[in-house]
C-alpha cells in the first residue's frame, strides 16, 4: 500500500479530519500547507494553484486537473528512509538545499536534520522542471523551525 493510503486509512481510524491549510502561527511539522501558502505555491510554479489541502504529513496543491505534493517526513521511518535512498540512488545530488538533496524524475528529496522534504510533481499537467522543484524545496527546507 501506498504511503498515502496508509495516512489516509491513519486519518479515518483516529477520526480527525485534515486541517486547514491556512492556519495562523507560523510553518509547523504537522500542517505542511503552513510552509507555502497557494499564492507562493503559484508564483514558484508559473501558473495558477487553485487549492491547497493539509493532510497532516503532506500538502497537495490543486493544478488544473492534477496536483503537486509537498511532505514533510521523519527520517527515523522506514518509509521515509526507504524514499529518500532510492531517489539517492536513482536520482541526482543537488547541492544548497538542507544537509543533502536528490532530483529524480519530477520529484526532490532533501533531508534537514531528522525531516525529509520531498516535492513531487509527478501528477502535474505539466511536471516542473529541476529549477522549480528546487525553488520549492528550498523554500520549505529555510522556513523549518
Amino acid at each position: 500500500m501506498s504511503l498515502s493510503v496508509w495516512s489516509l486509512l491513519l486519518v479515518v481510524m483516529v477520526g480527525q479530519a485534515p486541517a486547514s491549510p491556512q492556519t495562523s502561527g507560523g510553518p509547523s511539522l504537522d500542517r505542511p500547507c503552513s510552509f507555502v501558502t497557494t499564492d507562493e505555491m503559484s508564483s514558484l510554479l508559473g501558473t495558477k494553484v487553485t487549492a491547497a489541502t493539509d493532510e497532516k504529513f503532506r500538502c497537495k496543491y490543486v493544478v488544473g486537473s492534477g496536483w503537486l505534493e509537498t511532505k514533510l517526513l521523519d527520517i527515523s521511518l522506514k518509509i521515509t528512509r526507504d524514499i529518500y535512498d532510492y531517489d539517492k540512488a536513482h536520482g541526482k545530488a543537488v547541492s544548497g538545499i538542507g544537509d543533502q538533496a536528490y532530483v529524480f524524475g519530477a520529484s526532490i528529496v532533501a533531508k534537514v536534520g531528522d525531516v525529509v522534504v520531498d516535492v513531487d510533481g509527478s501528477n502535474l499537467p505539466r511536471p516542473p522542471d529541476d529549477a522549480k522543484l528546487k525553488a520549492i524545496a528550498t523554500k520549505i527546507v529555510k522556513r523549518i523551525p
